[in-house]
């Protein structure tokens, strides 16, 4: 694979080319707003896990700083960038069917629960009614009721 090697290849290319500025991979993390990590990376030609259009920024800025013309490091994009593309987008199908399973699960969750609340407050309901007719056998008549008797 001739790629890994055009990788580290310009990594080296830039690490000359900013030693014979005298510059220290913090200035130039500095220059760009990055981590000096990925300066480390550049110049290794590891950068396997970051996005593609943020390679692709972080490249071009460091040529420009250190002086690298763009036709020096073109092929090197080029070649990164058919890498990037040749991997399959993520298929995300799944979590929609997830979203719609989650969501008959709640309705059939909540008709449970408000069938259980509704069989629970019949119960209570009858049980205080029937409480109620047994209690009032019990109730002494009123005033007026002992008159009329």
């Amino acid at each position: 694979m001739g790629g890994v090697m055009d990788h580290i290849a310009l990594g080296v290319r830039f690490m000359s080319l900013r030693e014979e500025m005298g510059l220290t991979q913090d200035d130039i993390a500095s220059q760009i707003h990055i981590r000096t990590k990925v300066v480390a990376d550049i110049e290794q030609g590891q950068l396997t896990n970051t996005p593609f259009v943020f390679v692709r920024g972080y490249i071009r800025a460091y040529a420009e700083i250190v002086g690298l013309p763009v036709d020096e490091y073109q092929p090197f994009l080029d070649e990164l960038s058919k890498e990037h593309t040749t991997y399959q987008m993520r298929d995300y199908s799944h979590v929609s069917q997830n979203r719609k399973r989650g969501k008959w699960l709640l309705i059939i969750t909540i008709l449970i629960i408000a069938s259980a609340l509704g069989i629970t407050a019949y119960c209570v309901w009858s049980e205080n009614k029937s409480n109620f007719v047994e209690v009032s056998h019990y109730i002494s008549p009123t005033p007026t009721e002992r008159i009329n008797s």
